[in-house]
């Protein structure tokens, strides 16, 4: 009798959680250095996601840093200073106000309806870029202790010099932090990030495959946080 009880106890909860799992959004963030690929990932994302999954009422795309007032100034900032060492104070305020507002105007508000939001870049950029302009880690996360965590973040990862090879095809102005003894040190930050935070969902990838095999790496990671058809 006890261990009948424990089965339907466990059935029961494994049920409930399916059903928390279909009633609530999901906040899904796709972080690397540039050049990793990134917005294809997203596009491709979306596409899946709209195509497969339609109890969620909307599937938003955003990025940061936003267009609000702060972001605004990071994006002046990013294209008009050449130094990836400086500013780093001024910088870290910046993202974090543009973040606050990101999160309180869209994507709480989304994931608060059904919904699910695919984010280029979040709170592990600033981790990871503040970190290497100088900052203390630890100090960074706890800039960001009461912040939402994301179900699920996917580090694309590539070498610096596939990333600045893919940068070179489509570009010829190169932003603040696209130097490469500067990425390379991101890079290696971006790889040790999930050892530091050990209780949030951080999975990386490796980018360097083709796009085929890419997505169908964070296919894979995306269908795991989704309820199950």
């Amino acid at each position: 009798m006890f261990f009948l009880a424990l089965v339907l106890n466990y059935l029961a909860f494994d049920i409930i959680s399916e059903c928390f799992m279909a009633e609530k959004g999901l906040f899904i963030v796709f972080e690397g250095i540039d050049g990793c690929g990134k917005g294809t990932m997203i596009t491709r994302s979306l596409d899946f996601l709209f195509s497969n999954f339609k109890e969620f009422d909307n599937i938003v795309i955003t990025r940061e840093p936003t267009h609000s007032q702060a972001g605004k100034q990071i994006r002046k900032l990013l294209e008009t200073d050449k130094d990836p060492m400086t500013k780093s104070k001024q910088l870290l305020q910046l993202y974090l106000e543009d973040r606050k507002e990101h999160l309180d105007s869209l994507i709480r508000p989304i994931i608060a309806k059904k919904g699910i939001v695919l984010c280029d870049r979040y709170k592990h950029s600033t981790l990871t870029y503040q970190q290497t302009q100088g900052h203390r880690l630890q100090q960074l996360i706890n800039a960001h202790k009461n912040m939402l965590v994301p179900d699920l973040t996917l580090i694309l990862d590539v070498s610096v010099e596939t990333a600045l090879k893919r940068m070179e095809e489509g570009r010829t102005n190169f932003e603040k932090f696209e130097k490469k003894y500067f990425m390379k040190e991101l890079r290696q930050n971006y790889l040790e990030l999930p050892n530091f935070l050990e209780k949030e969902n951080i999975k990386i990838v490796d980018a360097e495959n083709s796009k085929e095999k890419v997505f169908e790496s964070v296919k894979k990671e995306i269908l795991k946080i989704l309820p199950k058809h």
